[in-house]
């Protein structure tokens, strides 16, 4: 989703005055937006009028070692502005986000994020920015009140679901059908990685993600991207769907990707595909079966050889996805979004990124009535799931009433019930 400006309210001296869109990004009005920004620095109010809930507090930061100023939202209020505003962040319980402990994701009070990745992003080891290193200003982590227990740090899969969370892929409103395929995916998800730093590095730099075809800038850039990681002894990050599968594919000794153009050959190993077929096995049989389905990869420094560059793969994860690209963890699941997008609902996918079994969401969260709604699909009936049923139950009718989040069997047997109006 593309993200607007809405009009600010700076309040200074008691007296507020609105400051439109245009006056904040418009050239005629540059110095004249600089110089309220300069005024109001430490001293003024500043909130947007966006449609959004809460406070939606804004404040000045002013560049460094330059007399620029911009704005920035205040830490952990993301949730309070509308979604299409851009200062526009997730609501991190709403979803696996908020398992990790504080300093493992990181608002800085430019608007980017600092991540702390389980592998770094450089073959040599290189130490991650000091909390108060100033080429990296320290900000609360997201959310202020997470507990100190939970992941240290975010692995492969959580970085996947972190970017497609940021990149706004998780979630679908009427407005987007027909409008997403492979060439907006890797826009979106590469914007993300632009204002994304894993330590002292910039995701984006790292970062090379499937495009359709050979001929456009995005495969320039990927192939750009993996000769400089040639020099620079840089492990790379891939983003690509799985290609269609084959007989002959699984264990194969390069993984078969889709939109591979610019992108290294990706040598995969027996002691990696091993493990990926136990952690991942419900989204290989999956692919099989011909759905589509994501890989992120973390390589090695990537080798150039005879005209042609590869690299080996020391870490994999994957994720389904419908194909409108919205990520889901069954068929029950892919159903449901697909009656979903059918009936014109506005909806997102929570996804887990590294919370244990423990944490607690629904399957999606139904976002056009009047409060996000739960909605939760019980897939099977062994004792131990039903036990976990019965817990889920009792804890969304205490949050949410008995009407105020809808199930359905699947596992049973049960037709889909009909959507909350």
């Amino acid at each position: 989703m593309d993200r607007k400006i809405y009009t600010v309210e700076v309040t200074l001296a008691g007296m507020t005055r609105p400051y439109s869109s245009e006056f904040q990004t418009a050239d005629q009005f540059k110095d004249g937006w600089k110089r309220v920004l300069l005024m109001a620095h430490g001293k003024a109010d500043v909130r947007c009028t966006c449609p959004g809930s809460g406070e939606r507090r804004l404040s000045i930061h002013s560049r460094s070692n330059s007399d620029r100023f911009h704005l920035a939202r205040f830490p952990e209020t993301g949730s309070e502005h509308s979604e299409d505003c851009v200062y526009y962040g997730v609501d991190p319980s709403m979803s696996g986000l908020g398992s990790y402990r504080r300093g493992v994701v990181q608002e800085l009070d430019d608007g980017a994020v600092k991540i702390k990745l389980k592998v770094g992003l450089q073959k040599r080891a290189t130490a991650a920015p000091e909390e108060g290193d100033a080429s990296s200003p320290a900000a609360p982590s997201i959310p202020a009140t997470r507990p100190r227990t939970g992941q240290a740090s975010m692995t492969l899969l959580g970085l996947l679901h972190f970017l497609w969370t940021q990149a706004g892929l998780h979630a679908w409103s009427p407005g987007m059908e027909g409008k997403r395929n492979l060439g907006v995916v890797h826009y979106h998800l590469m914007r993300s990685a632009m204002t994304t730093y894993a330590g002292r590095v910039r995701l984006a730099q790292n970062l090379v993600i499937a495009t359709p075809t050979a001929t456009g800038q995005q495969a320039g850039h990927n192939k750009a991207k993996a000769l400089e990681a040639v020099t620079q002894r840089r492990r790379l990050v891939v983003i690509a769907p799985l290609a269609q599968h084959q007989e002959g594919m699984d264990g194969s000794a390069t993984l078969p990707i889709a939109g591979f153009h610019g992108i290294p050959y990706l040598n995969l190993d027996e002691n990696v595909w091993e493990p990926l077929e136990r952690r991942f096995a419900r989204e290989i049989d999956s692919w099989r079966a011909g759905n589509a389905v994501i890989a992120v990869v973390q390589t090695d420094p990537p080798k150039s050889s005879g005209g042609s560059m590869r690299a080996q793969v020391v870490d994999i994860a994957l994720m389904q996805t419908t194909r409108d690209w919205i990520p889901v963890d069954s068929g029950y699941e892919a159903l449901v979004a697909e009656k979903l997008v059918a009936e014109k609902r506005r909806f997102e996918k929570p996804l887990r990124f590294d919370a244990g079994e423990d944490a607690v969401f629904p399957d999606f969260w139904l976002r056009d009535t009047d409060t996000p709604t739960p909605l939760e699909i019980w897939g099977m009936s062994t004792p131990e799931y039903q036990s976990r049923k019965a817990e889920k139950t009792a804890l969304y009718d205490d949050r949410y009433g008995q009407d105020g989040w809808w199930s359905w069997n699947a596992g049973a047997g049960d037709p889909v019930p009909s959507f909350p109006s």
